[in-house]
């Protein structure tokens, strides 16, 4: 008997985010009739890696970044088909000729714009991370910044920047981060680029006597429950589409030429932080999930509003306002990601992918393929398969 193929998923940090992208690899592999193993994080090392590749024998590997420094280099896999998952565009230039995904910091600048510019602010800012075990200034977290500032320009808003200054203590930190924010024009919208410096504006929020979201609005990045929903007020985040990024990785292996893709925001959820326009909605990322879960099994989008409260109307806009596209182009999405998984591999006739995927028949299958993909199905595998 023939063993299933494994992509092996090496990761170095144990979090939330490290399971949604997990996720997005297992729905590629499943999709595929393969198999998702994650190797913990001891067993992810330069000095083990040769016994875990030996042990597992997979067909390719997708290596998360976490959004740091690489952690294991192209050379160390030899021949083996490897991704790289999170990477900093500083770093690129390590894995150069690999495939790899990246964060879109212009993509989420812009989110937390449209977010914090609603609430009809006086003036922005944005806050750059701190990484505290080696307080050094992380190149990703500048250009968040940056193109947060440049996009608020130009819908003409003027807009600070705090600089995160290496080795400096985190009392001294926050107190300078008091003093900035108390400088701020009032009613302030704060971009802090992830959820750990979103609960530094807050603590800075709370010694400088500001209130929250009155003086100070605060939207972070990568909607961590832990730091979002301890303490009030609860914070805004951005979600990362942690799991797309992860099944699009995994797609990813063994393509030739090598490419490069980008992670994206996926929703705002809202919290106590910013005012919102009065929306603070728990429910859209579950929406979401659902989608991702049950997309191939029939369903619509008047069936996935009929599971939450309120009118299909409302639900619908809120949706669309979150995510930024309706249910149903959502519903979509997925349906095409999963053909594409089910294009890659041979065996699988072009005549069965339909039904495996939600549509109702083949010519709707390669109407929406076409219209989102701008191939034909067939062209498409003929392009793509390994």
């Amino acid at each position: 008997m023939q063993p299933v193929p494994t992509i092996l998923y090496l990761f170095f940090r144990e979090t939330p985010v490290q399971i949604m992208k997990l996720a997005g690899v297992r729905r590629y592999a499943e999709a595929r009739g393969w198999e998702a193993v994650a190797a913990p994080r001891a067993d992810s090392t330069r000095e083990r890696l040769p016994a875990l590749l030996a042990r597992h024998k997979p067909v390719g590997c997708v290596v998360d970044c976490c959004g740091s420094k690489i952690p294991l280099e192209p050379h160390l896999f030899g021949n083996l088909p490897a991704v790289w998952l999170d990477v900093p565009s500083e770093q690129l230039g390590g894995i150069a000729g690999h495939s790899c995904v990246c964060g879109d910091e212009e993509a989420v600048a812009r989110t937390a714009l449209r977010e914090l510019s609603s609430n009809f602010p006086k003036s922005l800012a944005a806050v750059e991370f701190q990484f505290e075990p080696y307080q050094e200034r992380m190149a990703w977290s500048r250009d968040r910044a940056l193109a947060f500032k440049e996009l608020a320009a130009a819908d003409g808003f003027a807009c600070d920047i705090f600089e995160t200054r290496e080795s400096e203590p985190p009392e001294r930190r926050t107190a300078r981060l008091a003093d900035f924010l108390s400088r701020q024009p009032r009613p302030c919208g704060v971009f802090a680029v992830n959820d750990g410096t979103a609960w530094q504006v807050r603590d800075a929020c709370r010694a400088a006597r500001l209130a929250i979201p009155r003086d100070i609005a605060v939207v972070g990045v990568d909607n961590d429950p832990e730091l979002c929903e301890t303490d009030v007020p609860a914070l805004t985040s951005i979600q990362m589409d942690f799991e797309r990024a992860g099944f699009v990785a995994a797609r990813m292996i063994g393509g030739t030429p090598p490419s490069v893709a980008s992670m994206q925001p996926l929703l705002v959820v809202r919290r106590r932080s910013t005012s919102g326009r009065g929306r603070h909605d728990p429910h859209i990322l579950e929406a979401v999930e659902i989608i991702r879960r049950e997309s191939a099994g029939g369903l619509t989008a008047a069936g996935l509003a009929a599971r939450f409260k309120g009118s299909r109307r409302n639900f619908e806009r809120r949706f669309r306002e979150a995510v930024g596209r309706s249910v149903f182009e959502e519903i979509l999405n997925v349906r095409i990601e999963k053909a594409k998984a089910l294009l890659s591999r041979p065996d699988v006739a072009i005549g069965t992918i339909y039904f495996q995927c939600g549509f109702g028949s083949e010519s709707k299958l390669r109407m929406h393929f076409r219209r989102l993909t701008g191939m034909s199905p067939r062209q498409w595998r003929k392009v793509h398969t390994d």
